[in-house]
């Protein structure tokens, strides 16, 4: 018995060991959560990428962003299609980068609808190219084929407002002004009291700030927010689950950062400088503090220029 016992352990080690080796190699250090956060309301987090939101009814489903690349998008429909075999109706790419709409080709596939803000729709259009470029390493890293890659532009546009109705719900796309970019497009799920936030929001996080034309009105776009009383969950296109109480943190980090690179720049510090003194040590524990370089760069630019490179 002590025989077939040890037998056993050693089949079931086996068998574990078979199974991680025939496991996708992405597999291994992608952290994704599905969790309803709702009513009809679905959250996909991804730690390591982009984040998506379902609204999945009784008449359809309402998809926000795709994320990096179209596998990623087959693999958010196979998730959805454990909760609801409802057809996917519409898809909202909520910004023009990449990560949020690498992923629409798999939802074209099945004939969904697709709304962008103007500015996201024109952007997604000039920034293509780069876009591209730069989520190279994310497909290397996964295993992904840059060439499976499909531009989507939005069937539907809007400028500040608009309302789509599904299943008795209501989802309420704002355009509140350009926030970490022109386009950013918050949604509003009245029955949740849930707000998707775009890239301008993310709790204790590092933004990345080389597409923004105003900090100015990033911060004030995040005063709006933190004084929406009718809103008490908050859905992040990156990072976890949050609350109105944590976008006044972001908010302040902004202005801090901002009036820190102003100072050197209105001192006369060069660029190299900055780098290199300028370390922001209280963001330490910060996600993406990693950026810390990128940022003072980005503001620099901001600062000095006036422009966003990115976008010439």
């Amino acid at each position: 018995m002590k025989t077939l016992s040890a037998l056993g352990r050693v089949a079931s080690i086996i068998a574990a060991l078979a199974a991680l080796l025939l496991s996708p190699a992405w597999a291994e250090d992608r952290r994704v959560d599905f969790k309803q956060v709702a009513p009809d309301l679905y959250f996909l987090f991804d730690f390591d990428s982009s984040n998506s939101v379902v609204l999945a009814t009784d008449d359809g489903v309402l998809v926000i962003d795709t994320r990096q690349h179209p596998r990623d998008g087959q693999d958010l429909i196979e998730r959805i299609r454990k909760v609801t075999d409802k057809p996917i109706r519409w898809v909202i790419n909520s910004h023009f980068h990449g990560d949020h709409q690498l992923g629409n080709p798999a939802f074209k596939a099945l004939g969904a609808t697709f709304v962008a803000q103007r500015e996201t729709a024109a952007l997604m259009q000039k920034t293509w190219p780069k876009e591209i470029a730069r989520r190279q390493a994310f497909f290397r890293k996964h295993d992904f084929d840059p060439a499976e890659t499909r531009l989507i532009l939005p069937d539907v546009t809007f400028d500040s407002q608009m309302t789509i109705r599904l299943g008795g719900r209501e989802a309420e796309l704002m355009y509140l002004g350009p926030g970490q970019q022109a386009g950013d497009t918050f949604v509003y799920f009245p029955h949740a009291r849930t707000l998707f936030t775009p890239g301008a929001f993310a709790k204790h996080s590092m933004p990345n700030m080389n597409f923004t034309p105003s900090v100015d009105t990033w911060i004030k776009l995040l005063d709006r927010v933190a004084h929406m009383d009718d809103v008490d969950r908050i859905l992040p296109a990156h990072g976890d689950v949050a609350s109105r109480a944590d976008v006044p943190e972001l908010a302040a980090m902004l202005a801090d950062e901002y009036a820190t690179v102003k100072t050197a720049v209105d001192n006369g510090m060069s660029l190299d400088e900055a780098v290199r003194t300028l370390t922001l040590d209280q963001y330490k524990d910060w996600r993406n503090y990693a950026r810390r370089e990128q940022e003072i760069r980005a503001l620099y630019e901001l600062i000095k220029t006036g422009k966003r490179s990115y976008f010439e």
